[in-house]
This record gives structure tokens, C-alpha cells and sequence, in this order.
């Protein structure tokens, strides 16, 4: 469920906190130069292939190198350069391995991002089919055209994590402010990448379908990196900030806009919820508290509930819930994982109001589910655990009133509680949900 496309989306969500492009030749330049020692705190640490990290946030920057970097105007390679210096100052860290910045045309930054969204085609339809299923989607509603044109619409850079490769579009008189702040987002993910290696971490994690697990952690570096650009939005003048909310104004949002409420909602949660998990860190322990998040989130393990709630980080451990195994006939498997805290503020969303979503789903304390799949129709099976008895109700309250209210006619949808365990099964096919429900010992 919308996996690693949303690293892409780079939204101008500073504006909230903080109070037409020509044609350019493609070329790539790395900053820095080779596997060179750097000093940090004393320390002394050498690039590799490994993850490199650092005790404490430190002010040395490495000096950048835009030699190999062609077909730009000496006004962008200015704002590169400064750029570069003011994300690891703000950020506390310098590069370690020299990252890519590959400069394109805005019609080429489009083509790349439409490639990348159509690499995970495959799992679409099976998604598609299960939106559908329970009501996030209209039955006539295309899920991959949707894709191609939100993220047409509002990709203004993003960082390759396969490839560490920083891509932004540019103008031949320079970056815009807006741009600017992109590429500083998109520099300091290549700078927590390097020390942190969040990148496989997050990939891992998305391959073993702990899927809960990743958005934790896409919330933590997206955080991340949103919190370094509120702080450098933070250094413009006033007139260069009346320019950016300005300019931030006059972009294209109809895409976004006019796409479902769970999407826009799943897309825009590492970046504004991630902030406020990360401001939280901040706070409470400078840049060393979210510096030692990249490996405490990952070991815990952590859930979108502590990123929701940062009380509850480290301290609100999620409990494993078993799942019987059910083999629906003429389906596959599609997906086990954890549904979340988050999962069920979503989809509860949809028809409830806010007053009743918050309670239902904060007192969520594991869960385990399966999706199925048979190329058309799609079943689902969730098993849910609340931290106390109350918090089970409460989410029965609220899925029943969900199943009642918004679920698509003709579809099967059971919501019932068993030995403490709450049970939630849905189905295009009733014939199917019954199956399910009987193989689990609801009948």
C-alpha cells in the first residue's frame, strides 16, 4: 500500500510551519572528492561502503565540487554550492561520500518520475481492487492515472535512494526560492543517508513487508528533512519569504486536490506528522536525539502510533498478533503486514467524523492482516489488539459504524470480537468473507 513512491513527493509543507521552466542540458557532479577522511567532534571517520555515524552534531562541512557538473549558468552553480554549505550546517553533519546532483529539464524530471511510478505498476491492480473493495476508491476511478498525475503535478525534486542520486529540474536564471528549499530537503536525505543508511533500512523493511514499521521510519527522515527546511526558511529575509509563500502560492495543486481522501492523507503523513515527531526529537535533545532515532525507530520496533504520539516512543512497544492461516480458494495472498495506528485513522477517515476517529484508533496496540487477491476481487482480513478492553470496543464502535455507513453495497463486512482479539473481514464476494470467517472460527 503506496510503498516507495511517496519518497517522491517533495511538498512545499514548511509554508504551514513557518508562519514556466526552459529547457537545461542533463548533467550529473559529485560533491567532494573520494573516500577522504573527515573530522568530526574530534573523531576522525573515513567514507566507505558501510554506514558511517556520529556521536554528536557537528558544524565541519566538506567543501563542495561542482567541477563535473555542466550546462548550468554560474548563477545555479552559485546557489549549488550554497546550498550544499547550508544543509550540512543547519543539519549538524557533513557529506561523507560525495552525492550526486543530476540537474534536468522540468519535462525530464516529469518523464523520470512517470518511469519510476510505473515500476510499481505490478502492484496496482491488486491495491486498486482493494481501495475499491472497501469504499476509499470509486468503483470507476483508475489508481495508476491517478499516480501519473499527482505525481506529475507536484514532484519537485526527489533523492534516488537506489542510485543516491539527488535529481532536480532548474531555470537558466537560477533556482527559485521554492526550488531552492526542495533541494535542501533532497540534500539533507543524502547527508542522513550516508551517516544513518535509512535508505536500506526503509527498503528492508518495505521487502519484508513490515509495512507499518516503514512508514514509522519514512516519517522519521521525511521529518527529518522537513524540520532542516523550516530552518533554513527560517534564515530568508522578509522580502525573500513574502517571495516564497508568494510563489508557493502559484503552485498546481488540482491533482492533489481532487484526489481521494486516503491518499492525499497517506501521502502528506511522513511530511507534516513526521515534522512534529521530529520537532518533538528536536526539542528534547537537538539534532543528537533524531540522529539516534534512525536506529532506535528501526530496533524497537517502531509503528506509526509512536511517530503519532511521540509520549509513546520508545515506551508503547507494539504487540505481535497472531493470524490463522486461511487459504481462500482461487485467491492468492496478496500481502500480510501490520495494518497500524495510522491504517485505521485512514480508512475510519472516510466517514467518520474526527471526534470519533482519534479515540478508535489511538488505543491501538498490535495487529496483524492478510490481503487477498484473484485478479479482480479482494478480501481482507484484519486481527486487532487494543492496549485495554475499552480500546477494543471503541474500535468495534467505529468499524461497525464505518461498515454500516460507508462500505460499498453489496459486499460482505464483519467486524466481531473473540477472546479479546477484535476481527475485521471484508469482501467484494460474500460467499468469500463467510469462507473466511468460518475458517477463522466466527461462525
Amino acid at each position: 500500500m503506496l510503498r516507495r513512491l511517496c519518497l517522491l513527493l517533495a511538498l512545499v509543507l514548511v509554508i504551514a510551519a513557518c508562519s514556466n521552466g526552459s529547457e537545461t542540458t542533463t548533467s550529473t557532479s559529485t560533491i567532494g572528492g573520494g573516500e577522504t577522511p573527515t573530522t568530526v567532534d574530534g573523531q576522525t571517520t573515513t567514507s566507505g561502503s558501510g554506514p558511517t555515524t556520529t556521536t554528536t552534531p557537528s558544524a565541519t562541512t566538506t567543501a563542495p565540487d561542482l567541477s563535473g557538473l555542466e550546462g548550468i549558468s554560474d548563477d545555479t552553480r552559485a546557489q549549488l554550492e550554497e546550498l550544499i554549505r547550508q544543509a550540512q550546517e543547519i543539519r549538524g553533519l557533513p557529506f561523507l561520500t560525495p552525492p550526486i546532483i543530476t540537474v534536468v529539464s522540468e519535462d525530464e524530471l516529469e518523464t523520470r518520475v512517470r518511469a519510476v511510478v510505473e515500476e510499481e505498476a505490478e502492484d496496482f491492480p491488486a491495491d486498486e481492487s482493494l481501495y475499491k473493495m472497501l469504499g476509499l476508491l470509486t468503483e470507476s476511478a483508475d489508481f495508476e492515472s491517478i499516480f501519473l498525475d499527482l505525481y506529475g503535478e507536484q514532484v519537485g525534486g526527489y533523492y534516488d535512494i537506489e542510485n543516491e542520486e539527488i535529481v532536480v529540474p532548474t531555470q537558466e536564471d537560477g533556482f527559485t526560492l521554492i526550488q531552492q528549499g526542495t533541494l535542501l530537503h533532497e540534500l539533507v536525505h543524502a547527508i542522513t543517508d550516508q551517516h544513518f543508511n535509512h535508505g536500506d533500512s526503509w527498503s528492508a523493511m518495505l521487502d519484508e513487508e513490515r509495512l507499518d514499521e516503514a512508514t514509522a521510519y519514512q516519517a522519521l527522515f521525511e521529518g527529518d528533512a522537513t524540520m532542516a527546511e523550516v530552518l533554513w526558511v527560517q534564515t530568508l529575509s522578509q522580502r525573500e519569504l513574502g517571495e516564497f509563500i508568494a510563489e508557493s502560492l502559484e503552485i498546481d495543486t488540482e491533482s492533489l486536490n481532487a484526489a481521494p481522501r486516503f491518499l492525499r492523507e497517506s501521502l502528506l503523513f511522513p511530511y507534516d506528522t513526521g515534522l512534529s515527531f521530529v520537532q518533538s526529537l528536536y526539542v528534547n535533545g537537538d539534532w543528537a536525539a533524531v540522529d539516534d532515532a534512525y536506529s532506535t525507530l528501526a530496533d524497537l520496533p517502531g509503528s506509526s502510533e509512536q511517530v503519532i504520539t511521540p509520549d509513546d516512543y520508545t515506551r508503547d512497544l507494539p504487540v505481535e498478533v497472531a493470524i490463522t492461516e486461511v487459504e481462500v480458494p482461487n485467491y492468492e495472498l496478496e500481502r500480510t503486514s501490520v495494518w497500524g495506528e495510522q491504517g485505521f485513522r485512514i480508512l475510519l477517515n472516510q466517514g467518520a467524523g474526527v471526534t470519533t476517529v482519534a479515540p478508535a484508533a489511538d488505543g491501538w496496540g498490535g495487529d496483524s492482516y492478510h490481503q487477498w487477491f484473484d485478479g479482480e476481487n479482494s478480501a481482507l482480513l484484519i486481527v486487532y489488539q487494543g492496549d485495554t478492553p475499552s480500546d477494543v470496543d471503541e474500535l468495534e464502535s467505529a468499524l461497525l459504524e464505518f461498515a454500516t455507513e460507508s462500505f460499498p453495497e453489496n459486499h460482505f463486512a464483519w467486524v466481531e470480537q473473540r477472546n479479546g482479539a477484535l476481527y475485521f473481514i471484508a469482501s467484494d464476494v460474500p460467499a468469500v468473507g463467510e469462507q473466511i470467517r468460518a475458517e477463522v472460527g466466527l461462525d
